[in-house]
């Protein structure tokens, strides 16, 4: 099967995503910097949405460059993802609104637990397909991130705070693709 459709579908759904997103913000209730400070949990959830999402498209990026196939089970597998992902408006809403509620917190860190799992069982069936499964690794990265947005998921439930903390340190982490490979740019 041919790799193009899923990208460029994938791509369209995560460019609705966001846009999505960005639609959910209000604009402030007056023309006073006082007015946009008081929008700082919903500005704030939105960035880290942003960024969660650039992430992953980055790496989405990164993996299908590599695969030279694709089979059901990772087009499947994609359709699980974009799914996931297509909640992140919904969940970033929520927390902006109610930014030191267990549950929307809890919520909104489950659907990233969610999305990194499902990528990363992507990443693995896709170098299984492409004859690279030795090259697939539960790096750092893979396990950490992991790890963390578990935290982040029981922490919401009783310290929102620390919950953010560990999402912001993950992210932060995840902003360098962890494949040794060059994106030819040419």
């Amino acid at each position: 099967m041919e790799k193009n459709r899923l990208e460029a579908f994938s791509d369209g759904v995560l460019a609705i995503v966001i846009t999505i997103m960005v639609l959910e913000l209000k604009q402030p209730l007056g023309d006073g910097w006082s007015d946009l400070l008081a929008l700082k949990p919903i500005l704030l959830s939105y960035l880290l949405s942003f960024v969660f999402i650039a992430i992953y498209w980055v790496h989405h990026h990164m993996i299908f460059q590599r695969a030279e196939r694709v089979n059901i089970r990772i087009l499947w597998c994609n359709i699980v993802w974009l799914f996931v992902m297509s909640f992140i408006p919904f969940t970033t809403t929520w927390i902006g609104t109610y930014p030191q509620s267990n549950v929307p917190v809890c919520l909104y860190f489950f659907d990233m637990l969610l999305a990194c799992l499902a990528f990363n069982l992507m990443n693995y069936l896709i170098a299984v397909e492409n004859g690279r499964k030795e090259e697939f690794r539960f790096s750092p990265q893979i396990i950490g991130s992991s790890i963390g947005y578990l935290l982040a998921v029981i922490l919401g439930s009783f310290c929102p705070t620390a919950a953010y903390i560990v999402v912001v340190i993950v992210t932060c982490w995840r902003l360098v693709p962890r494949m040794k490979q060059r994106i030819n740019s040419r």
